[in-house]
């Protein structure tokens, strides 16, 4: 495209004539005054496709069509000057490209040259059309994969560690690498931390002794102590919750030590456990107080943030978070929910701690409340942002970032286990004919509604490919046990369906279907038909076909996840798979896959 001026906005338009939008009213003021000089000057334009679409298909509003492009600008080399001043005065200044036209020779005027120095730069168009913005997207994912990996295989903690045996009590052994994480976690629980693994060391500011972050290298008067958790991230596998219980029974007999110490006579007393879960958890909160371990699930969590839990009003001794990976999010309430526990110790357990971004392992050190990293934004600004940045400043946050790891988390891979390299051997099933047919009419009833979505897939949207490819992936491996797709199975995102309906009304009286997303005139909708559960949801007449349901009082998409038989009706104790699973089905997977154990059943280990 290129930029082209009219009588009253400048444009960005496409060979074809075709008019994409006018720039903004800063930068159109900035490019008059380069047309007012009369410098012959070029302008050309790159839109990436894909952030454009997700735009178009989000737009409600006027203010909401804002698209960013990339715009070179080329002319003979004695007007780039001129050209930059005209920009600069109106507080526009030119970037580096990502690459230049053949025969080109790049000079930015705002940016200072020296002798003998020159950036490299890409010389041809067709690199840059050969990155797309899936492909940008998808290099940058691996480069920041294999600099987390490389952060990984730096750690020196683990080998610093001697191995502290567990208790008696313990009926399974503890691997070395598990007594070597039973010393990280004292240290981290107890002290002394390691000089050279501290987060603080002692300085001087204006003539008073001090301590000074390693990190941020603020100084404080404060005594910050140390201790207080952290996070053991080995790899899947290695046995992160057996480590952690073996803590819990070590500590425990060393209370037990002190009690014979100060008392006459030995105090004896069972290890208590409370599920904290269930209907009836909140009936005697009293004993929450006598036990000695209470497991939840951060389901439970989340469903008593709504009011006053009991876990809110106890400060406990120890507080730990099994697959921690869950809080990454410090925005969820689930995040906001787990952190306002109040603990003397904090521990995360898992072995993704770090899955797309930094700041997925920040949230975590920010639940641990370790200062002065007990907030995101200060572990963006030293570390995630600099690191985002390249250059000196991603080196230095690596460093940075490597020390914070070293002293808050033990990170070890399956190496440390020995274990025979795995053999993989690729089997190739074919369905029964019931699960061919079952598996067509699944793969054509989602596939149906996936096309309708296309250009407006998003985040939001009920159904994207990958709801599609869950439903084969899952039937492929229940066969005919699987209860047969129908859109009144679906569990849809909990959405104003009142004001969607409303808003998604064109000016042709166009509706959109809310369960395979077509848009339909509303003559072929049942939008005016009101079901008992009062919701808005709108249907195209063939997915009312493909729900095969036969009650038209009740909304396909708004009635129970599994359809309620008459047999389940009399059975109101009927197990909970019997409402996802069928009785009777075949499943080639699984029976290929039960032949396959039953003929290693004597040579594998158990």
């Amino acid at each position: 495209m290129s930029l082209v001026k009219t009588d009253d906005q400048i444009v960005a338009k496409f060979p074809d004539g075709t008019i994409l939008g006018q720039v903004n009213a800063q930068l159109e003021r900035a490019l008059e005054s380069v047309y007012e000089q009369q410098y012959h000057v070029n302008f050309e334009v790159f839109a990436p496709i894909q952030p454009i679409r997700e735009t178009i298909s989000k737009i409600n509003k006027e203010k909401d069509a804002i698209v960013r492009v990339h715009i070179n600008v080329y002319g003979p080399q004695s007007m780039a000057y001129g050209v930059g001043q005209e920009l600069s005065s109106n507080k526009i200044y030119f970037q580096r490209p990502n690459y230049v036209a053949p025969g080109f020779l790049y000079d930015n005027p705002h940016i200072l040259k020296f002798a003998d120095f020159q950036t490299p730069i890409k010389e041809s168009l067709s690199e840059m059309e050969e990155d797309t913005p899936v492909q940008d997207e998808i290099q940058k994912a691996e480069t920041f994969k294999r600099t987390v990996s490389k952060i990984y295989s730096s750690l020196t903690r683990g080998q610093s560690l001697e191995g502290l045996e567990g208790d008696d009590g313990l009926r399974t052994k503890l691997l070395p690498h598990q007594k070597q994480a039973l010393t990280f976690m004292t240290q981290r629980e107890s002290g002394p931390i390691p000089e050279n693994f501290s987060l603080w060391k002692q300085s001087e500011m204006e003539g008073r002794p001090c301590v000074r972050n390693v990190i941020t290298n603020l100084a404080s008067y404060l005594d910050h102590k140390e201790t207080g958790g952290g996070i053991l991230a080995d790899e899947m596998g290695m046995g992160k919750t057996l480590s952690v219980l073996a803590l819990i029974l070590l500590m425990i007999n060393e209370w037990f030590q002190e009690i014979e110490r100060h008392f006459h006579h030995r105090v004896h007393s069972m290890l208590s456990t409370i599920k904290y879960h269930g209907r009836h958890r909140k009936a005697n909160p009293e004993k929450l107080c006598d036990a000695d371990i209470i497991i939840t699930t951060y389901h439970t969590l989340h469903s008593d943030s709504k009011e006053k839990s009991p876990l809110h009003e106890i400060e406990w001794y120890r507080l730990v978070l099994d697959e921690a990976h869950y809080i990454r999010r410090q925005s969820t309430l689930l995040n906001r929910t787990v952190s306002e526990l109040k603990a003397r110790s904090r521990w995360c357990l898992t072995g993704t701690p770090i899955q797309n971004r930094l700041e997925d392992i920040g949230a975590l050190f920010a639940f641990l409340k370790i200062i002065p990293f007990n907030t995101l934004s200060t572990f963006r600004k030293y570390i995630a942002i600099p690191f985002d940045e390249g250059g000196k400043r991603h080196k230095l946050a690596i460093e940075r970032f490597t020390r914070l790891l070293d002293s808050l988390c033990l990170r070890r891979s399956k190496d440390l286990l020995h274990l025979p390299d795995a053999q993989n051997h690729l089997r190739e099933i074919d369905f029964s004919p019931e699960e061919r047919r079952q598996y067509d009419q699944t793969n054509n009833m989602m596939m149906r509604a996936a096309r309708n979505q296309v250009g407006g897939l998003d985040q939001k949207s009920t159904l994207g490919l990958f709801q599609v490819q869950l439903q084969l992936r899952i039937l492929c491996n229940h066969g005919t046990y699987q209860q047969p797709f129908s859109w009144n199975r679906r569990k849809l995102h909990l959405i104003d369906e009142r004001e969607a309906m409303e808003a998604s009304m064109g000016r042709e009286s166009e509706v959109t279907c809310s369960a395979c997303r077509e848009t339909m005139s509303i003559l072929d909708t049942i939008m005016f038909r009101r079901y008992t559960e009062n919701c808005r949801h709108v249907l195209c007449s063939e997915c009312i076909d493909d729900s095969d349901e036969n009650n038209l009082t009740n909304c396909p998409l708004c009635s129970t996840l599994w359809k309620q038989t008459s047999t389940h009706s009399q059975s109101h104790h009927a197990p909970v798979d019997e409402k996802y699973f069928r009785p009777q089905g075949t499943s080639s997977k699984m029976e290929a896959l039960m032949r396959d154990v039953q003929i290693n059943v004597n040579t594998t280990k158990r």
